[in-house]
């Protein structure tokens, strides 16, 4: 369910085009799951209180406080279709996981990751379901220092993060003497 916010009528036809394209449904702001926020025409006034994802498209800026994701104007097709069905859970289907800059997205839920939590949430993500060794992870946090100590208190800050969401299914176990795994 994707709201679409802007007062470009040539940009708002664009987006509509690409989200029945990809099979999402138009919907009010209040009840949308994703925006696609126009952030050089955004319209007046805008909802204050937004808990899904939103992405923005501007010619000029490259961050805004209300965007998660700030797309370049013109944008590629290809990228906002990949982006909307990682952002778009579609009920019936389990558990829906994605790594998007600075964040996981589960169940249309964002968690705010640190860049150190994002590489090792990437990194077991891409290889879910099989154990990730320590020394793999280790070398993912990119400190010349860290240990494995260093390692454990990040798991334990993702899977922390992770728990915020109850039912996700999302399990990030560790192997005793081998590594970590998300199922």
């Amino acid at each position: 369910m994707i709201a679409i916010l802007t007062v470009d009528e040539i940009l708002k036809q664009m987006l509509t085009l690409e989200a029945t394209r990809g099979g999402f449904s138009l919907v009010l702001p209040e009840t949308a799951t994703v925006w696609l926020l126009d952030l050089d025409h955004p319209p007046r006034p805008l909802p204050q209180k937004f808990d899904g994802f939103s992405v923005g498209f501007s010619r000029t800026l490259t961050t805004h406080t209300r965007a998660d994701l700030v797309l370049p104007l013109p944008y590629s097709t290809e990228e906002l279709q990949k982006i909307l069905k990682a952002a778009h859970t579609k009920s019936g289907i389990g558990s829906e996981v994605r790594h998007l800059p600075g964040m996981a997205l589960i169940n249309g839920k964002k968690i705010e990751l640190s860049p150190t939590e994002e590489r090792i949430f990437a990194l077991l993500l891409a290889k879910r379901g099989q154990t990730v060794s320590e020394t793999e992870l280790t070398h993912a946090l990119g400190e010349s220092t860290a240990t494995s100590n260093v390692l454990q208190v990040h798991i334990y800050r993702l899977r922390r993060k992770l728990m915020q969401i109850p039912d996700s299914g999302i399990t990030l176990r560790a192997m005793r003497g081998v590594g970590y795994r998300i199922n």
